[in-house]
Order: structure tokens, then sequence, then C-alpha cells
């Protein structure tokens, strides 16, 4: 019986520190680089497999972002969304972490071209540390830039979105 609980207490404490989410992000794509995780159009499924891309009716993700322009993400909780948060862990990969660990100093939202903009930067290190988050509203598609001294990452999920004049040349500017 006393070890029982012992191996409870243990599951309890393992769980609280977050080994669990550490070792599932081991597993996570990691894209640094600039690598894109979507196939290129003339890429063939692998047999047996299928490719979907979700739907935007299927999002729940897309409806709170319609309604957001103009509010900050932790208004919106936007870093905690369920459905967005495993998405970007997935596109993100171990670079997640840093994502989230640096959304500090928040940009309020904007909506242009049916495109939704978010940006955030590492509180006390904005000019070397900064995230802009696009999300195609149309097409449900979502791109994080990484803007650092040492250069800028890309991740796309599935193709870079064409953004429009405005936010490429915010952008370019932040470059």
């Amino acid at each position: 019986m006393r070890n029982a609980l012992f191996a409870i207490i243990c599951l309890f404490a393992v769980s609280g520190c977050g080994i669990f989410d550490k070792l599932s992000n081991q597993n996570a794509v990691n894209n640094t680089n600039g690598n894109k995780p979507y196939a290129s159009p003339d890429a063939k499924p692998t047999p047996g497999t299928t490719e979907t891309k979700p739907s935007p009716a299927a999002s729940t993700l897309v409806p709170l972002l319609k309604k957001s322009s103009g509010k900050y993400s932790y208004e919106i909780k936007l870093m905690e969304n369920a459905e967005l948060k495993g998405r970007l862990m997935k596109l993100l990969g171990k670079d997640y972490v840093g994502m989230k660990a640096h959304w500090n100093v928040e940009t309020p939202t904007e909506i242009e071209d049916d495109i939704f903009r978010a940006s955030a930067c590492e509180a006390h290190n904005c000019g070397s540390n900064n995230y802009v988050m696009f999300v195609d509203l149309k097409n449900d598609n979502i791109n994080v830039f990484h803007i650092e001294d040492s250069g800028t990452k890309h991740y796309f999920e599935r193709g870079e979105i064409k953004l429009p004049g405005k936010f490429a040349s915010d952008l370019t500017n932040n470059d």
C-alpha cells in the first residue's frame, strides 16, 4: 500500500513539472533554418495515407481572430487557445517553448485583406527578439516570423501567406 501511495505521489510530481510535455515536444517537428513544413505542389502522398487540409469552417480559431482586430493577444487569450497552441507546437517544434516564453510585450492585433497579424517581443529585449504571427483567415494557414539579431526564421504551416502591402512593408522594416 505504501508503494502504491509513493507511486501516485511521484506521478503527480512528474506531471506537475511538465516532464510529459517536454518529452512530447521532443517528438514535434523542428522547423528551424527556414524549412517549410508543407509539401511542394508536385509532391505525392505516401501510399496508404491521405493528405488533408483543415477547412476554415472546422476551425475554432478563425472566428475568434475575425472579431479580435485592435485587441491585444492577452485580451483574447490567444496564446492559451488550445487549437492555436497545438498548431504552433507542430509548426515551431522545439522553438515553440521560446516563442511562448518570450511572447511578452504585445502590439494590438490587426486584420488587413483577411490576414490577421499578432506580434510580441521579449520584455527588455524587443530589438533582438521579436515574433510576428500571421493567419490567413480564408485559408486557415499560419506563418510565424522570429526576428533576431542573427536573422529571421520563417515557419510556414501550409505555404507562405501573401501578405498585404502594409504587413509586408512592416515585416521588411523589422528584418
